[in-house]
């Protein structure tokens, strides 16, 4: 059961991705990264709400300062930074070259945590992580990418790659500080109400700065009646901040943490499958390559 719930996990989160990623091509992904974390915060509260049998008070009032910082901390260098960094290459790479930039989220939470935790930097660790940069720098110096991208004609190159990097650093760092949150919180907090935490913070910030920049209700609106984009948003968020996320925390008590973490770090596989076999995506030699080389970079990495 804990395979099926990892494997069942990678293929949520596969087609999470696909939906985001149209969905950020069609709205801009700060907008569709906003009302996701509205939907998902909403949707999680509900669930809590009925796991733990609380009350809409007890749900908020149950967190202490210490679990609202770290947590909080989390949320918003990896869903409020990090996710929209992420739909940002998006919108640029597409979804099978930003999923590629995920297996660097690893290497960033083992430095991170290095840094912040003293956790302790390992020589096998540092191999770990030089491999994953080195398939990720073939990506990078692929012509045909380049000219893939230029010919979808959704942004720079470079920037979308940037996006990417910052995106899997913003992830990986608020992994370290969910940690700090969970070193923090009794042995028997649950990881879903931290990531309602996670969600909520992250929420009530994007909301606060996109407060100076845009019209919220409008940009709610245009997101929400617009059946060809909230269509997507909903189905991602069911199948990664809900689903995914549950299947995850499922497999991470049935398996031992090195062979989900690798199994969860395979998205870019499935991410490449899908681009050649359902979307008859022409892929060349060396962007299989990079697959391959950056999944054993995180395989060395998760195995230390």
């Amino acid at each position: 059961m804990g395979y099926l719930a990892a494997f069942a996990t990678l293929l949520c989160w596969t087609l999470a991705t696909y939906v985001f990623a149209f969905a950020s091509r069609k709205a801009s992904p700060a907008s569709v990264n906003r009302v996701r974390l509205l939907y998902a915060t909403v949707a999680l509260s509900i669930i809590c709400c009925i796991f733990f049998g609380l009350n809409p008070i007890e749900l908020f009032t149950n967190i202490n300062a210490q679990q609202y910082l770290w947590f909080g901390i989390s949320g918003f260098l990896g869903l409020t930074l990090g996710d929209y960094f992420a739909f940002s290459a998006f919108k640029i790479l597409g979804n099978r070259r930003t999923s590629l930039f995920s297996c660097f989220a690893p290497g960033a939470a083992f430095l991170g945590a290095s840094l912040l935790l003293d956790e302790g930097i390992t020589l096998q660790g540092l191999i770990g992580m030089l491999v994953s940069v080195i398939g990720i720098l073939m990506l990078v110096l692929s012509r045909k990418e380049k000219e893939g991208v230029t010919q979808e004609g959704h942004g720079n190159f470079i920037v979308g790659v940037m996006y990417g990097i910052l995106g899997a650093v913003g992830q990986g760092i608020g992994l370290v500080f969910a940690k700090k949150g969970f070193a923090v919180s009794a042995p028997n907090f649950h990881p879903i109400y931290a990531t309602w935490v996670r969600m909520l913070i992250a929420a009530v910030s994007v909301y606060i700065i996109g407060a100076f920049k845009v019209n919220l209700w409008q940009e709610f609106k245009d997101i929400s009646f617009n059946k060809s984009i909230i269509k997507q948003v909903a189905v991602g968020t069911l199948f990664g901040p809900m689903i995914g996320i549950s299947f995850s925390l499922y497999a991470a008590t049935h398996l031992p943490a090195g062979v989900a973490q690798t199994i969860f770090s395979m998205l870019p596989i499935t991410v490449l499958i899908a681009a050649v076999i359902w979307f008859k995506e022409k892929v060349n030699l060396l962007s299989y390559l990079a697959v391959a080389i950056s999944l054993a970079g995180v395989m060395i990495l998760v195995w230390r």
